[in-house]
């Protein structure tokens, strides 16, 4: 691959601009005074952000998009060499580079990047690693997969050596970046379209990643997940430091109670002595764990622990994990991007801590390939729910190769766990179906990565409520 670096660009393109990774990328690069265009399948928030810039977009692909003039097409991991605007970028020799490889460019430039991996949770600590390092004054660069309020966006351009970014697995995704401080809070089965050979090729590239450190480099790492523990053994720099709520390790959390809307409180103690006392805006054992990861980065950046704390309080969620919409004739709706079953899981888990009378939960899955090869776990995520409406199967880069159709586990979730279960591929159905059937105490989850957020937004105005 042909070697660039920001100062010898001047204009690039990007295929499926409109992408949450994609859009900041974007954004970031016209920041640092290069022009930048392209365009996505749909229009959508970050198209409308990003057009709002000034960065031209254009909705569709079509081999007349791609200037000629350009010195970089950048092309997600979602665009096939199929795609008309890849083969035309090719046909006329202009460098490319997919976004993995233009992320792990632009981490070059910071003498001090912070990655945070795992299959789960990624979003979530990236951006309370973000809020900790402004609230401290550190003036971090800030690439993430969601829309966090305090910075307006997923991107942030400051000015200093820390860049806080969110590594994403995928396509072997995050073993293209330059880090120095890395997190990894679990590692399970997921993307097993690209993983074929599933957790022992997964456990591989998350050991690859790690080993980016250098060997005066940081390794933060959750050790009540017993594939992480797995490959510790084999990561080569000096520095690493774990963190568990069941397990002695560098981090514990203790003494943790929930308040009537799930939000915990907990004693936090540093290789066996007490270090603070925290609590969190947003619910769930799951976020402990992942706020636990922050403190040890913030503790290593010599960060105190009432700033850490004070920025735990700022963070109500990114945008769309487990964000709250309104309460409409006293129906709770909550949006969440869950897309796996453990997510899933524990979103349902979060929900059963808040005050309800019924939790209905809407899931739209995404792509054939998960829903096939983690078929039981979606079945076995939904045990705990009240009623379950299954949107079809979305899947923006797959055909149905597995044969596989929602109906398939609504069935199995009916027959297993006696949930009543249905599905409805129109999210204005959806939105009458829940208007008719639920009632004041009532709670709506929305589940999915992908457009099933709609229906959150339409349901708050169908019950005559405002957006919250």
């Amino acid at each position: 691959m042909q070697q660039f670096n920001l100062s010898n660009l001047q204009k690039i393109y990007f295929i499926g601009i409109g992408g949450t990774s994609m859009s900041g990328l974007a954004l970031m690069s016209q920041s640092k005074g290069l022009e930048v265009c392209g365009s996505d399948m749909r229009a959508g928030s970050y198209t409308d952000k990003l057009i709002e810039k000034g960065v031209p977009v254009i909705i569709g692909h079509d081999p007349s998009n791609v200037p000629l003039d350009c010195d970089l097409v950048v092309y997600s991991a979602a665009i096939r060499p199929t795609n008309v605007e890849y083969i035309a970028a090719e046909k006329a020799g202009i460098p490319m580079m997919e976004r993995s490889f233009y992320l792990g460019l632009i981490s070059n430039m910071f003498p001090d990047t912070i990655a945070v991996s795992g299959t789960h949770g990624k979003t979530t600590t990236s951006s309370l690693c973000s809020l900790m390092l402004l609230r401290a004054g550190l003036d971090p660069s800030i690439s993430i997969g969601g829309t966090l309020d305090q910075i307006g966006g997923n991107y942030r351009v400051g000015d200093s050596n820390y860049f806080v970014i969110e590594a994403c697995e995928f396509v072997d995704s995050f073993l293209h970046t330059t880090h120095n401080r890395a997190i990894i809070l679990n590692i399970e089965e997921d993307h097993l379209d690209y993983f074929t050979e599933g957790i022992e090729q997964i456990k591989s590239s998350f050991t690859k990643f790690a080993n980016i450190l250098p060997e005066d480099g940081l390794l933060i790492a959750n050790i009540d997940d017993p594939q992480v523990v797995e490959i510790l053994p084999s990561i080569k720099c000096n520095r690493i430091e774990t963190f568990s709520i069941s397990s002695e390790a560098t981090w514990t959390a203790n003494n943790i109670v929930f308040d009537s809307l799930g939000k915990p409180k907990y004693d936090v103690h540093y290789n066996g002595e007490f270090y603070g006392s925290l609590e969190l805006n947003i619910p769930g054992v799951h976020n402990i764990m992942n706020s636990l990861s922050v403190v040890a980065l913030g503790h290593d950046l010599g960060i105190p622990t009432q700033t850490i704390a004070e920025s735990f309080l700022e963070f109500y969620g990114a945008k769309r994990r487990f964000q709250f919409h309104g309460e409409p004739r006293g129906v709770k709706i909550f949006e969440d991007y869950a897309h796996h079953p453990t997510e899933l899981q524990v979103t349902i888990a979060a929900c059963k801590n808040y005050e309800h009378e019924k939790l209905w939960v809407v899931f739209q899955p995404h792509t054939y390939s998960r829903t096939f090869f983690l078929f039981d776990g979606f079945v076995n995520a939904c045990a705990e729910a009240d009623e379950v409406i299954f949107n079809d199967i979305y899947s923006d880069r797959e055909a149905n190769d597995w044969n596989i159709y929602s109906e398939d586990v609504t069935e199995k979730v009916k027959e297993k766990y006696g949930v009543p279960a249905s599905v409805i591929t129109e999210f204005e159905d959806i939105v009458s179906y829940l208007c008719e059937n639920t009632k004041p105490g009532d709670l709506v989850l929305v589940a999915g990565s992908q457009t099933i957020n709609q229906v959150a937004v339409d349901l708050v105005k169908a019950l005559g409520g405002k957006e919250n």
